[in-house]
């Protein structure tokens, strides 16, 4: 069976992984570990009852738990725990959430008849805009006052654009992997400047 076999497999690498962190000291990590196996346990709940599908609600708490690589990964650098790391963890999850929320809104647009009027394009994207346009300006307050590094916004910026482009330019037809790669094309850019513009300080 394929799934048994996959789920050996990532269960060894995840073992080695915890013995890994214990042995080096970093047991404390572990706990990020809670959340993950809360909501890992509520999805398969949901797969159970077949109601898994089409649960943004999950996706975006899923997402949150995902978004905790980024104060561990943070914390095993330094060697220590340290409150920068729930702020990555804040703008990680930030970032996230307004990008499952925004290719929810391309695979809804892709089921449409025509291509409506501007004002319809705005009511339906309303969730994706609302998300993006406020990482964008409360990354960029935070940046313009000093308490972020002074170019973070512009991964957020450039994310924000692509909402924008989205809301003007529906996906009408296009194939859900045409609509997925763009996505991850998109997450690789707002990685690499999110990086870089964190790092020029």
């Amino acid at each position: 069976n394929t799934a048994i076999f996959w789920i050996i497999v990532y269960g060894v690498l995840g073992f080695i992984s915890i013995l890994g962190l214990i042995i080096l000291g970093y047991s404390y990590i572990l706990l990020l570990v809670v959340p993950g196996v809360i909501v890992f346990s509520w999805h398969l709940y949901l797969v159970s009852k077949r109601s898994e599908r089409g649960q943004l609600g999950i996706e975006l708490v899923a997402s949150g738990v995902l978004a905790l690589a980024a104060p561990a990964a943070y914390w095993v650098g330094i060697g220590h725990p340290d409150s920068i790391g729930w702020l990555l963890f804040v703008l990680v999850w930030l970032q996230s959430a307004a990008s499952i929320v925004y290719a929810h809104l391309r695979l809804d647009q892709r089921r449409w008849d025509i291509n409506p009027d501007l004002t319809e394009k705005i009511k339906f994207a309303r969730h994706a805009l609302i998300y993006t346009t406020f990482n964008f300006l409360l990354v960029l307050t935070f940046s313009m006052s000093g308490f972020l590094p002074r170019l973070l916004f512009i991964p957020y910026a450039i994310q924000w654009i692509e909402t924008i482009w989205g809301t003007l330019n529906p996906a009408i037809g296009t194939k859900p992997n045409s609509i997925g790669i763009r996505q991850l094309v998109m997450s690789t850019l707002f990685t690499i400047l999110f990086i870089l513009t964190w790092n020029l300080g």
